[in-house]
């Protein structure tokens, strides 16, 4: 009896044995799950990496740069850079051949503006028909160089100069310059695109300044 005894025993003990240890196989298989990449999950991954890298590289290109070879980020800081000089020297009285905030002529202001950001100019407004390069009166830009005539329009050649500061379509184009008329100071006006009005019958031309002159 004691001999079948021991040895129902020893079958049970077996079993128990090899019972926990299936139980702990399956409860880490268990504990594992959810941690497994399927062949599709890593192409996922493998796709998203390569997704990401495509947007760096349209991140890197998007930002064009133009003949000159100045890109778009360059020009948009230049040019902010140009108007907050500008702009601020509104109200500084006008005076002839001035070229500090003590007074300026209209040279004398675009000089200034631009000398403040390493862009060396003419003091004279005689000498503004070569500055930069041209542009079509419809495409100018805030920034921009606009040349004008003397207050005699019969006389050809550039004698009045400022600064586009706005140019929206539909809308006159809005310039600053030292001005010798009532305002007599650094002052905003305006040039209908119709050709009508003071300014459009005096206009020149739009003269384009790189960051690189």
């Amino acid at each position: 009896m004691i001999t079948i005894r021991n040895y129902i025993l020893s079958a049970l003990l077996i079993i128990s044995v090899f019972g926990c240890a299936a139980f702990s196989q399956n409860e880490n298989v268990n504990k594992n799950e959810g941690k497994v990449f399927s062949v599709s999950d890593a192409s996922a991954i493998g796709e998203g990496k390569t997704k990401g890298t495509e947007n760096v590289e349209k991140n890197k290109t998007s930002n064009k740069t133009d003949k000159e070879g100045i890109n778009s980020e360059e020009r948009t800081e230049f040019v902010a850079s140009i108007l907050e000089t500008a702009t601020a020297l509104e109200g500084v009285p006008y005076v002839y051949a001035g070229k500090s905030p003590k007074g300026f002529d209209c040279s004398g202001f675009v000089y200034y503006v631009f000398k403040n950001h390493d862009i060396a100019l003419p003091a004279s407004s005689r000498m503004y028909d070569n500055v930069g390069k041209t542009v079509a009166l419809k495409n100018a830009q805030k920034g921009d160089i606009i040349c004008f005539t003397g207050t005699d329009p019969s006389i050809d050649r550039t004698g009045h100069v400022g600064i586009v500061v706005e140019n929206s379509p539909n809308k006159p184009i809005k310039f600053i310059h030292a001005t010798s008329g009532k305002k007599y100071s650094v002052a905003y006006s305006l040039l209908s695109k119709d050709g009508t009005g003071y300014y459009a019958k005096r206009f020149r031309s739009v003269r384009r300044v790189s960051p690189k002159n």
